[in-house]
């Protein structure tokens, strides 16, 4: 960002842009131009995170002098890095994530279903995991009721849909362990 703030070429290039006229000098810690030589840069995947979604903005964005700048758009500083991507259009609304849910619910059992969800979750660029859960979450719980009722059995237990939310969040958080991830790593839905 100090090479952008001096050099007013530098501000013109976006970050995937930007090793091809400078280069990282380590012994001076400093950008110097490029002299010759092409370059290979290291791309990040979704399940980075943070990283994931900095690296979509900094290959749009182009000459921030600070972080601020990145998180910008049409002069609103947008919270994450996640929210800037959404609001420039770089992430879908999960629709057709949610349309594989509704699919599946024609012949799927909830167990399958709450399988299928975090595997959606987990491999593919869902952009607003909370939306797509509470989009789904009754059908995701479908079966939780009569489970419960049989657990305990007590046929005339009634749960409210803040309990079958929990519930259903318990049964997906189990899911992600297996994996080696939990709901933690999805914040936004706790």
């Amino acid at each position: 960002m100090k090479t952008n703030e001096a050099f007013e070429d530098a501000r013109e290039l976006t970050y995937a842009e930007f090793p091809t006229k400078w280069v990282w000098h380590k012994n001076v810690r400093q950008w110097k131009l490029r002299i010759g030589r092409k370059c290979i840069g290291r791309v990040y995947n979704p399940s980075s995170g943070d990283r994931f979604y900095l690296r979509m903005l900094l290959n749009i964005v182009k000459g921030p002098r600070n972080f601020k700048e990145i998180m910008a758009v049409k002069n609103i500083t947008y919270p994450t890095y996640k929210d800037a991507c959404y609001a420039l259009g770089l992430l879908d609304d999960d629709k057709e994530c949610h349309e594989c849910i509704i699919e599946a619910a024609h012949w799927a059992s909830g167990k399958q279903l709450r399988q299928l969800f975090v595997t959606i979750l987990m491999f593919c660029e869902v952009s607003n995991p909370l939306t797509f859960w509470d989009s789904n979450w009754k059908i995701l719980t479908e079966d939780i009721l009569n489970i419960q009722r049989h657990i305990f059995h007590f046929h005339d237990l009634i749960l409210s849909d803040c309990q079958l939310k929990n519930y259903g969040l318990y049964e997906i958080d189990q899911i992600l362990q297996q994996y080696g991830k939990s709901l933690k790593d999805y914040p936004q839905m706790l």
